[in-house]
């Protein structure tokens, strides 16, 4: 979703649906705007990836209310939303468990994980074990759905959550050791094989409290800026993004004020970027320019939110609690904060530590 073409071609392919694309369109383009306008995103502890596969809508139902109503309709939206993985389904259960959605059934299987993350092309999913312990580190692996039992483990650099790529390939990690060096490190989903790149995050009074993220097209990452709070009783103070190539150079630092949890922050187009301080009642999205990072709009939003990704150019996809924080759903909203659409959560994974949603 980057050009006028791809755009005006998705939506050709929308209204064919199956059928052969048009005579004269190469295949790898209908594959990229197809991919583009299937957009399944997934939260898992905060980090968010794109994911790609069909869908069916699963516990939807529709809003309105009057104009002050956070619920009056709000700009159409072309996004129905399905849930397609719990991570940590019961976090109170002391057994690891994950559900992932089988596309072809509706029905969820369940993994033996603390979480489970599709790949862009949904032919990968990166999970997670052991039980953060000397004996028992945490790992990070790559899973086949097809063959849920078979997990290849990569084995250096996963005690952080990973992040795919945008085009899937790779897996990004932060790492942050106490006895080796810092930095982040980029996995070969195909090969295993992890490139250290040595960054200082802590530079310049950062806290380092965030991990690295995708920014568009994979060619940087960017980082979340943070300066102490001073004492346990005052937030940390967000100061900025800095933005770093693949050889851990720092190209350029974005002023702003609420957090970058993951590279779904960045709108389809990638002019802007939507900051949020998760978990604190009432807070709203920020949204600033990518280029200068001045500010451009405040979505308010209320009770308890977590924001999840952009659904297109004009709606957000949240996980939303109530101010008591029992149960939680998910909404597309529009920019003025309004209600588009809901899917409740299953009732016996309310509470998992994070959830992957698909948008068609």
């Amino acid at each position: 979703m980057t050009t006028d073409l791809d755009r005006a071609l998705r939506d050709a392919l929308e209204e064919i649906g199956d059928a052969p694309p048009p005579v004269g369109v190469a295949p790898a383009v209908v594959r990229r705007v197809r991919r583009q306008g299937r957009v399944r995103v997934a939260v898992t502890g905060g980090a968010l990836v794109a994911l790609v596969a069909v869908a069916a809508p699963l516990g939807m139902r529709a809003v309105g209310g009057g104009p002050s109503d956070p619920f009056a309709a709000g700009l159409p939206t072309s996004c129905s939303l399905v849930v397609t993985a719990y991570s940590a389904a019961d976090p109170q259960s002391p057994t690891a468990r994950s559900l992932l959605r089988d596309d072809k059934t509706g029905e969820y299987v369940n993994l033996p994980f603390l979480s489970a993350v599709p790949s862009p092309d949904g032919s990968r999913v990166l999970v997670r074990g052991g039980e953060d312990t000397p004996t028992s580190p945490r790992v990070s692996g790559i899973l086949d759905p097809a063959s849920p039992d078979s997990v290849l483990w990569i084995n250096k650099y996963t005690r952080e959550e990973g992040a795919w790529s945008p085009d899937g390939k790779e897996i990004l990690f932060t790492v942050r050791e106490r006895l080796s060096d810092r930095g982040f490190a980029i996995v070969d989903a195909e090969t295993l094989k992890a490139t250290f790149v040595k960054v200082d995050f802590y530079a310049g009074g950062n806290i380092g409290s965030q991990d690295f993220v995708w920014a568009p097209g994979g060619n940087e990452v960017a980082l979340t800026v943070s300066q102490s709070g001073g004492n346990e009783a005052l937030a940390d103070q967000v100061t900025g993004i800095r933005f770093y190539n693949r050889a851990g150079q720092l190209t350029r630092t974005l002023p702003a004020t609420a957090p970058l949890y993951s590279g779904q922050g960045f709108s389809p187009d990638g002019s802007r970027i939507a900051l949020h301080n998760r978990g604190v009642s009432g807070d709203p999205i920020k949204i600033i320019a990518t280029a200068t990072g001045a500010a451009q709009q405040t979505v308010p939003l209320p009770g308890v939110n977590e924001f999840i990704a952009w659904a297109d150019d004009e709606h957000l996809v949240v996980r939303h609690w109530g101010d008591d924080r029992k149960g939680s759903e998910v909404r597309v909203v529009d920019l003025a904060g309004r209600v588009a659409q809901v899917v409740a959560l299953r009732a016996d994974a309310v509470n998992s530590n994070g959830v992957s949603v698909a948008c068609e």
